[in-house]
């Protein structure tokens, strides 16, 4: 059956999150990737969580995630004769993800206007810390460093009146990494859409600075509007609460409206709060919020997120438990919807992942094959499509050109 990019031919070049992540998305809708690894390995096969807690190139979650549905070749790009072997890769492809620092690019010889002169149509996306142009592009940087200078830390876990002290802090996860990813993505797919029309590839410059900055843009707007630095206990005025006990966990509610207040309260079972003096309006409920909440919490205790969750929900009202990652894998809704998928891996056997984040009608998102295994392709793709022989292949080997 064709996919819905069924056809697409993607080199990646990239480590640990950011550039694999954008291009199994691709890989998922049908896209051919061919992820290239230095003979070392990607530096997320490094990286745990491991199967049975045994550390191994192979048993990464991590990478196994990461990269799923990829052919995996080994190149050592230092040396002239795999630089040449990924220059021809790159030469049939319609796409290259790669997120060489530019410093290294150049030192290695990924250069967009060297590709363009044997692949006008290379739709090229280098993914990178600060991007190709001004004064940080040589500076190193990772997620947290992303999170922090991109402005977000204030602004982290959101609405939290209990933290007051306004102490930036990062949110769990490798978000700045996956954000750029998914940045990264869009633009691919705009790109190659554009090339369809025109004929002509162009090379995308993403930061991913730029990325996490870029999604604080209701906060820049009033720090532009009225020069005030939005901070997460100053943002109150929505009548939003932060997280309240309950007798198996945590769960929120969103009431803004006087009316949805009262509709909470009686859920609960303390209606009389309604005309407690202290939490009449929204403002009042935010400034008295440390004796607000041990009430809501003393009644929450009687009922499970999962029973404040439905009741809530009948009631109209914005609500929602705070799952655990075992709450949210192992969610019946996601099961209905086919999210959690099993890969069976040689190395590491059958493990379960989450899917793709979207269904398609005609073109769904599917797994064709598990993560590769290091230079587990190397044959079928430089002896099939770059007509090396076997024994070539050997010797190429023997030279650390793989």
């Amino acid at each position: 059956m064709d996919r819905a990019l069924s056809g697409l031919k993607v080199v990646e070049y990239a480590h640990f999150i950011a550039g694999p992540y954008c291009a199994k998305m691709m890989a998922g809708l049908g896209a051919e990737v061919i992820k290239v690894e230095e003979p070392e390995g990607d530096p997320a096969r490094q990286r745990g969580p491991f199967l049975d807690d045994l550390p191994h190139p192979e048993r990464s979650g991590l990478f196994l995630y990461l990269n799923a549905n990829k052919l995996g070749v080994t190149l050592n790009l230092r040396c002239a004769t795999g630089l040449e072997m990924f220059q021809r890769l790159v030469a049939q492809a319609d796409v290259l993800i790669e997120d060489s620092p530019p410093a290294l690019a150049r030192e290695l010889g990924i250069h967009y206007q060297a590709f363009r002169e044997v692949n006008p149509a290379l739709v090229m996306t280098s993914i990178t810390d600060f991007g190709q142009s001004g004064p940080y592009r040589d500076y190193k940087s990772c997620n947290l460093v992303a999170n922090h200078m991109g402005g977000i830390g204030y602004l982290t876990p959101g609405i939290m009146p209990s933290l007051e002290e306004g102490s930036p802090l990062k949110g769990g996860g490798h978000q700045a990494d996956f954000m750029a990813a998914l940045s990264a993505a869009i633009v691919t797919m705009a790109a190659v859409y554009e090339r369809r029309r025109t004929g002509e590839g162009c090379h995308l410059d993403l930061s991913e600075y730029e990325a996490v900055a870029a999604i604080a843009g209701r906060d820049i707007a009033a720090y532009s509007y009225e020069g005030t630095l939005p901070q997460r206990h100053k943002a109150m005025a929505t009548g939003s609460f932060g997280l309240v006990p309950c007798r198996d966990g945590y769960f929120q509610v969103h009431c803004r409206r006087n009316e949805e207040w009262r509709s909470f309260l009686e859920v609960l079972g303390c209606p009389e709060l309604v005309s407690d003096e202290r939490f009449l309006t929204p403002e009042l409920r935010t400034e008295n919020w440390s004796v607000l909440k041990p009430l809501l919490a003393q009644h929450a205790m009687h009922q499970s997120k999962e029973e404040l969750y439905r009741r809530l929900q009948a009631r109209r009202l914005a609500c929602a438990p705070a799952n655990t990652i075992a709450d949210a894998f192992d969610s019946p809704h996601l099961a209905t919807r086919g999210f959690p998928v099993n890969i069976e891996h040689p190395a590491a056997g059958r493990v379960r992942y989450p899917g793709g984040p979207y269904l398609l009608s005609q073109t769904p998102w599917q797994v064709e094959r598990p993560a590769p295994l290091l230079g587990q392709h190397n044959e079928e793709v430089f002896c099939e499509r770059l007509g090396f022989s076997k024994e070539e292949l050997a010797r190429l080997r023997e030279s650390s050109a793989i």
